[in-house]
């Protein structure tokens, strides 16, 4: 049991670094005293002057797995350009943003507002949001996939050998409702419904690779980083309102 436990923690800070090291090299940011270098959505490199730089709107959520990123308006383009807000030293930026665009560029507006405490409370927010919309689609999901699994689809062959199909019916159910509980304390900006569920699916993960010799589906990595958050946010969420 130990070692599930050691694999689940090792999948949850393996899967948040891989994704946060992955969108930092495909979004790549550099800075000098003439403007800023980053990308389009498709991650095609572009500089711009301060001086073209006319908006700036935080975005993430579902597309983004969560990450937040601003997207600027320039003179200079007519799609948006990405500046991700999960960089290493995110108080530096915004300084050297400052420094060189001055304080009342949007851009150098924008990330100062990002430290505020109702910026703060509506990354929270978010997250929470994000973690709970997640939790309905994997419970859904789940209990779709047995649904028809049991009508004779293949998608659960192996399992179905190891475990009686009585006992397996039981077992799903079990499970989403579980994450369905979950998810709705989350809602309800539970702290310990956010742990319970995030330690769920990552020992479930570290089960699968374990027991079934096979690494989990790419909708598993995405409902983990949107636990990682739900994590994160109800924690946030409560520092916040502590500190009022």
């Amino acid at each position: 049991m130990w070692k599930l436990g050691v694999y689940s923690l090792f999948f949850v800070a393996l899967i948040n670094l891989a994704f946060t090291t992955g969108f930092i090299f495909y979004y790549r940011v550099s800075i000098n005293p003439q403007g800023l270098r980053c990308t389009s959505f498709w991650g095609k490199l572009y500089f711009i002057e301060w001086s073209t730089i006319t908006g700036a709107r935080s975005y993430g959520g579902l597309w983004t797995f969560g990450f937040k990123f601003l997207l600027l308006s320039t003179t200079k383009f007519s799609s948006a350009l990405w500046l991700p807000l999960f960089l290493h030293d995110m108080p530096r930026l915004k300084q050297i943003v400052s420094d060189y665009a001055g304080t009342s560029n949007p851009l150098a507006i924008q990330l100062k507002e990002q430290n505020t405490p109702v910026s703060k409370g509506k990354k929270a927010e978010d997250q929470i949001k994000f973690a709970w919309q997640g939790g309905i689609v994997h419970g859904t999901i789940n209990l779709v996939f047995i649904l028809l699994a049991l009508t004779g689809y293949d998608f659960f062959i192996r399992l179905t050998e190891l475990i009686d199909i009585s006992k397996l019916l039981i077992s799903v159910l079990l499970n989403v409702c579980l994450i369905f509980v979950l998810s709705f304390g989350i809602y309800k900006k539970s702290r310990v419904s956010a742990v319970v569920i995030l330690i769920y699916l990552a020992s479930s993960q570290a089960w699968e690779v374990i027991e079934l010799r096979r690494i989990p589906g790419i909708l598993s990595w995405f409902f983990l980083i949107a636990y990682v958050g739900g994590v994160q946010g109800t924690f946030s969420y409560h520092k916040l309102r502590g500190n009022r």
